[in-house]
């Protein structure tokens, strides 16, 4: 089995890289956030990989992820019915791996759905069953984060016409001080318009 692959990127599609590894190209899928740092033709990656065969549409993926935490959470996300690979990658994707397990912990369902467009029966299910499994590890992060005004602010983000992801990472740079939707918002606009010039 493949464990991870480790070449140059020799193509990029939207959501997926070519890595030549000693002449043999393998398709990768990743996350929409790697997907963005990583995806540039010629450079080095170094990917950790979940092979999925899909035998209802007879498809082999290979899902990449940067480090091996985050492969573990993947398969730990796959565990919950009803999520499968493209809905736990989309998950993956929104935001970076503490947040997310913090969200779960938190039992934070409504931010799930803003963050990957799950449904609400879906996010309630994750947090069901992963919560417990969870709440053992400490994440280094702030457990008294607000995720309501984060969410708040993120929807007003993207209805000034910024990309749901560029407004998560907007609002991940925010300062703590800023405790307020609408004091995410400014910070988070400021960072914006930094990223632009």
């Amino acid at each position: 089995m493949i464990s991870f692959i480790s070449g140059v990127i020799e193509a990029v599609s939207d959501s997926s890289v070519i890595i030549n590894t000693n002449g043999v190209g393998y398709r990768v899928v990743l996350p929409e956030r790697v997907h963005g740092i990583l995806s540039k033709v010629g450079s080095k990656v170094k990917l950790f990989i979940y092979p999925n065969f899909n035998t209802r549409e007879g498809t082999f993926e290979l899902y990449g992820f940067e480090t091996p935490e985050e492969l573990s959470f993947f398969s730990l996300l796959l565990t919950v019915s009803g999520v499968g690979p493209k809905s736990a990658q989309g998950l993956l994707s929104s935001v970076d791996l503490p947040s997310l397990q913090l969200a779960i912990v938190k039992g934070d369902s409504e931010y799930l759905r803003k963050l990957s467009g799950v449904g609400p029966k879906t996010s309630q299910r994750i947090i069901l069953e992963l919560k417990t499994k969870l709440m053992e590890k400490d994440y280094g992060m702030n457990k008294d984060r607000d995720f309501a005004s984060e969410g708040e602010a993120i929807d007003a983000l993207v209805s000034l016409g910024y990309s749901a992801y560029h407004a998560r990472e907007a609002v991940k740079a925010v300062t703590a001080e800023a405790k307020t939707s609408e004091e995410k918002i400014k910070q988070a606009l400021k960072v914006l318009s930094k990223n632009k010039k």
